[in-house]
């Protein structure tokens, strides 16, 4: 049986997931052709997440895979000019292409490479129901990335509105007292697994969280989810389970180290990356929503 491989746009654990329409896409093509598809997995993370995605053949790490000395078929899709030549959500990217959602550039993308995709509907990874979750109203709090952390007291604020809702609020962690928010009174729910993870992100009853793969996961899943996002937010997934609560817009000295650390020219990771970036002034973009905005996005979909 022939076999393809495929590497998402990037090595994050949310990259992977807003690249389950390629990847899905080809599953769906090989079934008919008789083709494997294996996924090429750019982190840890992605490895542990590969196989809760139906139909993948395989998994292999890209720091160990050499495409090269391969004859079977590889899509690289971060090998392609909207990839390249742009560092995305950057006023240079929207001025050269749009205002182009994750979508738009996946779907792009995917055309030109001639994968057959479907954005109308997330088609979710493979869960377990966890019935005590059913009534949790889960925060994603957390992100490698620090220039997408939302304000705590906002948190505590989302958190009291939950409360005289009725609403059971929760945070999730891989382990126990592993976050700031639980000295201010909000629970936590432990996922201590990729795997308990998705389960957990699939039976709760809602999401809010921060533009992260946790987040990107429970839209996923069609899990109620409103993203709390910098601007632009070019991850977001406009579906009807989804809504996006925007920031204001960065501070020139951000988007200045931004553009400095840019890699979109890379191709391939062989290795792990350079450090998160700090925001140089305090992330005021994502302090500039409130809790009250998150809130509307809520009872929107609730």
């Amino acid at each position: 049986m022939s076999r393809t491989y495929v590497a998402p746009i990037s090595s994050g654990l949310g990259d992977l997931v807003v690249s389950l329409p390629a990847i899905q896409g080809l599953i769906s093509d090989g079934r008919e052709r008789g083709e494997e598809i294996w996924l090429v997995a750019r982190s840890a993370a992605q490895a542990n997440l590969g196989d809760r995605i139906d139909g993948v053949a395989g998994i292999v790490e890209e720091a160990t895979f050499d495409p090269t000395k391969s004859r079977s078929r590889y899509i690289n899709l971060r090998d392609h000019p909207l990839q390249r030549d742009h560092w995305w959500g950057l006023p240079e990217f929207d001025a050269a292409c749009g205002p182009l959602s994750i979508n738009d550039i996946v779907g792009q993308i995917c055309l030109d490479f001639g994968i057959p995709t479907d954005f109308s509907r997330p088609i979710p990874l493979r869960a377990t129901r966890c019935p005590e979750a059913a009534d949790l109203l889960v925060f994603v709090t957390e992100s490698d990335g620090p220039t997408k952390r939302w304000p705590s007291d906002e948190w505590t604020a989302l958190a009291a509105w939950a409360r005289e809702a009725g609403v059971e609020a929760r945070a999730i962690v891989g382990a126990a007292g592993n976050t700031e928010l639980s000295c201010a009174g909000i629970a936590e729910v432990v996922a201590p697994t990729p795997g308990a993870t998705v389960d957990l992100l699939s039976s709760c009853r809602a999401v809010v969280g921060i533009d992260t793969g946790l987040t990107h996961i429970a839209a996923q899943q069609g899990t109620t989810t409103v993203m709390l996002s910098r601007n632009r937010p070019v991850y977001f997934r406009p579906w009807p389970h989804t809504r996006a609560v925007v920031g204001s817009r960065c501070v020139e000295e951000c988007n200045e180290l931004e553009r400095a650390r840019a890699y979109n020219a890379t191709t391939r990771f062989t290795r792990v990356g350079p450090p998160a970036r700090t925001c140089p002034s305090g992330t005021p973009c994502m302090a500039s929503i409130s809790a009250r905005q998150v809130v509307a996005a809520l009872e929107e979909l609730l």
